[in-house]
């Protein structure tokens, strides 16, 4: 499938997971149409292969275009995903299970014990299908000028979409924004038209140094950095993405219990609510306070906002755990940045 990369103005990357996939599978029609998302393959639940995670993703995306990855999360990984790292015979394996899904934009795969031909080789080999490709630069020493190279030596260097992950960026900003340039203005040097989005996350992996106690019920704002980021780099140079509000590097759980908590994506914050040590009722009353603190929300015609007043309402009827909340969570800030995005580069054809 080919697509033009500018036509797209945010470039949210999600993982393969059941909440990140109903966030996604939930979206209205015309911002699943407008996004480009990076979909990182890894493990289902008491999936041993990688079947359910692809007909779960196939099914949420409903026909439109998604760039594939590979996760590199070990908690996420399992054989199958280990095979598809394999740089036998130019990735063999990442690339005949790519190509049997005819939407997926392939991501050209890069490894530790990966030499530098056999990515070259397996980049040509991905772009004489005539699709677009992708290439994700997470590790800046190391991976920029294996881009540079692979690019160099493809027909059209036009055929592919750079992302720069710069991950976590809350501690971190000004180093990120310092590597980042850096790296855009190598690629620039050598492709001077290069397509090239930076994503980032500053969701945190834990909200709890962001709580403002409020009586009995306790409450909190986490400010969005991603656009700050994208800002400080510059919209000229580079397209908007983000880690959709997942943390970039998540721990196994420790089978304590959980704490009830919804959070409600704005354009510019998280603001969330929690209720420790109680159980779907903790539900019922924290999304009546997340609707009081955002207007909006009582008529906001998303998926995730129709979530929170049926909570809201009373009703939490297969609605306690975790990842429902954090579907929520991905499928407010999707729709938001999307919006977002599409503010800050003029009306569509919409």
């Amino acid at each position: 499938m080919a697509i033009e990369f500018g036509d797209f103005h945010y470039y949210p990357s999600l993982r393969t997971r059941p909440a990140e996939i109903t966030g996604y599978a939930n979206l209205r029609p015309h911002v699943k149409k407008g996004i480009a998302p990076i979909m990182r393959v890894g493990a289902w639940p008491r999936c041993d292969d990688l079947s359910q995670s692809m007909d779960e993703l196939m099914r949420a995306s409903e026909g439109c275009p998604f760039i594939l990855d590979v996760t590199r999360e070990t908690m996420y990984q399992n054989s199958a995903v280990h095979k598809l790292l394999e740089p036998a015979d130019n990735f063999k394996a990442w690339s005949d299970f790519v190509r049997s899904f005819d939407q997926a934009i392939p991501t050209v795969q890069f490894s530790t014990h990966a030499r530098l031909p056999q990515i070259i080789r397996q980049t040509r080999q991905l772009e004489s299908w005539g699709r677009r490709i992708a290439f994700r630069i997470s590790d800046f020493q190391a991976d920029t000028a294996k881009v540079i190279t692979a690019m160099s030596a493809m027909d059209d260097p036009r055929n592919a979409l750079i992302v720069i992950d710069a991950g976590y960026i809350r501690e971190t900003m000004a180093a990120s924004i310092a590597a980042c340039v850096s790296s855009v203005n190598d690629i620039r040097d050598e492709i001077p038209n290069a397509e090239i989005a930076v994503i980032s996350t500053s969701y945190p992996a834990s909200v709890t140094s962001f709580l403002q106690p409020t009586g009995q019920v306790t409450a909190g704002v986490i400010g969005i950095l991603e656009r700050d980021l994208f800002e400080a780099i510059g919209a000229d140079a580079v397209i908007y993405g983000d880690h959709g509000s997942i943390h970039a590097r998540t721990k196994a759980a420790t089978g304590g219990k959980y704490t009830p908590q919804i959070d409600c994506s704005l354009f510019d914050a998280w603001i969330f609510e929690r209720r420790p040590d109680s159980d779907g009722e903790g539900y019922v009353d924290a999304a009546r306070l997340v609707l009081a603190r955002w207007k909006e929300g009582m008529s906001d015609d998303t998926w995730g906002a129709e979530m929170i007043r049926k909570a809201a309402s009373g009703d939490v009827t297969g609605m306690k755990s975790r990842a429902h909340w954090i579907a929520v969570r991905v499928n407010l800030h999707l729709t938001r940045q999307f919006e977002l995005s599409q503010q800050e580069n003029g009306p569509d054809d919409e």
